[in-house]
Formats: C-alpha cells, structure tokens, sequence
C-alpha cells in the first residue's frame, strides 16, 4: 500500500489496518533543512536528550525542545491535514523523537508495541504504572485505552527500504490488546508482516499498539526519522501530558 485518492480511504485504512503509508508529505525542500538542523544538534552529546554511542549520537528525545524548528512541521499543511483527518481537528504533539540508524548504530527491534507516554510528573492513578523517566521526562504505562487513541507519524528524511531497516508491522495487531512479549513473537511467526517502505518526504502512520519491529540494516549510509505522537484527548485526573503542542 502506498498512496491514497481520499482522506477518508485514508483513515478507513488506518483504523482497519491499525497503519498506512504515505510517500509524499514533506517537501524535497523541508526534507534537506530538517536533516541539516537535526544533524547539527546531534553534534553535540551534551544534551541530556542525546542518546548516543563510540560512533556519535543516534537520536534525539525530546526533539522539539532540541531542535525548536521541530514546532514548524507540527503546523506543517500537510501534517495537519494527515493528523486531522485520523483524530479530528483538536489534536496536538505529544511526544517528538529522532532516530537514525547509521552504519555505527545500527540496531534491529524484536517485536513489540509502543506502551509508554511522557506526563509532566507523577502521581498514582488506578490503571497507570511502570513509571520510569527518560532524558528527564517522566514517563509511564497508561491504560491499553489511553494508547488505542495515540496517533504515531512517522516523518522520514531518507529513503527507507527493506535493506536500510524500513518498519515491519502485523496489520491488524492493534485490535489485540497489550500482548505479552512472548505472545507478540507467537503472533510474528504465523506471518503476515508488511514492510514499510517509504520514499523520503514520506510518511508512515501507526497506532503504538500495532505489533512492529525493523532489522538491522544491509546497506552504509542514514536512515533518519522524526518520530512524532500525538493525541486529541487530556488525561484522567492529576495527570497532565509532558509536551503539548497544538497541530493548529
């Protein structure tokens, strides 16, 4: 699947599928300023954020306190337009990360969902637990109910193919719930997965439930990605989402 004629095919897609690939967002444009900006802030491995190894850094949490500019693809037509159509018109950034795979960082995912959201501190809420914090953000596993309405977009700034680590997903794995780590590699092993190949400029969209995984990969060069998550709903109770940064 690559494109799609409609925005309503497109959310069709996304809520059967529980993902959906785009191969036209950002600009050639926007694409070479983004990797120039992230580029030049993972230089520095001073930053709290930067998560880096003997070869440099290899991402960048909390990318839109780093890379400020970050803010400007929140707002970006086409971005809006994509998340709008998936969680309605009042949604709003929730979590920024980078992430680039690099001959000196080059990782494979086994099979997993995305259980975590970043909130500005902690307090004890019925269904909210595992609470760790990551480049000094407080973070924590809500209820499966809370994930289900998260929207993750993923922007990428290379081409991403089969051989440079492109996302693997199960279609249709968000409709099961929190899985366990050995009923996720039960679940992988009867096949069915998609490989996510996108152009850069392009997009991938997924529910964090969604069974996924990548591979190491088979070729030099980067495979850069802006993660971004969003939402369009507040938190229950005492708890207040770390980032929020309106799409409009």
């Amino acid at each position: 699947m690559s494109t799609f004629e409609s925005t309503l095919s497109l959310a069709d897609h996304y809520h059967e599928h529980g993902f959906a690939v785009l191969e036209k967002c950002l600009s050639t444009e926007t694409v070479a300023r983004f990797v120039e900006l992230t580029d030049s802030a993972r230089k520095s491995r001073d930053s709290e954020s930067a998560v880096a190894n003997s070869a440099g850094v290899y991402a960048l949490r909390n990318l839109t306190e780093v890379v400020p500019e970050t803010t400007e693809l929140v707002r970006n037509p086409a971005v809006q337009e994509i998340v709008e159509t998936i969680l309605g018109p009042n949604a709003f950034l929730i979590r920024s990360t980078l992430f680039d795979k690099t001959d000196g960082a080059n990782w494979g995912v086994f099979w997993h969902q995305d259980l975590s959201i970043a909130v500005e501190q902690r307090h004890d809420v019925e269904g909210f637990h595992a609470w760790t914090r990551k480049a000094g953000v407080q973070c924590v596993q809500p209820p499966v109910e809370v994930m289900a309405r998260i929207l993750t977009m993923r922007l990428h700034l290379d081409d991403c193919r089969a051989e440079n680590g492109a996302l693997k997903v199960l279609p249709g794995s968000h409709l099961l719930q929190r899985l366990s780590s050995d009923r996720a590699e039960q679940c992988a092993a009867s096949g069915g997965e998609t490989i996510c190949e996108v152009p850069a400029g392009g997009a991938v969209l997924m529910c964090p439930l969604l069974l996924h995984s990548s591979s190491p990969m088979e070729r030099s060069g980067h495979r850069r990605v802006i993660h971004f998550e969003f939402a369009a709903f507040e938190l229950p109770s005492s708890l207040n989402w770390r980032f929020r940064i309106p799409c409009a």
